[in-house]
């Protein structure tokens, strides 16, 4: 994909925990408004404080990416694309995964 060529060595900056961003789980994603998106985060509280987890997981359906991808800064998400991301994240980190790409899981 170009768009992943021309944004492989970028720096995505980092969460609000300090880690770095990546591609993400979908890779590096063009957006209607011409900017782009690779993870989209969101805070969850799973019990034990808050967990900041993707919302552009490879289990949402076409129409839901596009659906985020459009969304103006600020604005929620769907409860339906919120809740595939929390059970994506609950699923991984039932696994000991991060809830977030690592670089072997974003396309290349």
């Amino acid at each position: 994909m170009e768009l992943e060529k021309f944004y492989e060595n970028t720096n995505f900056g980092n969460r609000v925990d300090g880690t770095k961003k990546g591609k993400g789980f979908l890779g590096v994603l063009k957006r209607p408004d011409g900017n782009i998106s690779t993870e989209i985060s969101i805070g969850v509280d799973f019990g034990k404080g808050e967990t900041e987890i993707p919302l552009l997981v490879p289990t949402l359906s076409k129409k839901q990416i596009d659906v985020l991808l459009s969304l103006p800064d600020g604005e929620a998400p769907p409860d339906d694309i919120i809740d595939v991301a929390v059970n994506h994240a609950k699923k991984r980190l039932k696994d000991g995964k991060s809830p977030f790409a690592d670089e072997s899981e974003s396309p290349k």
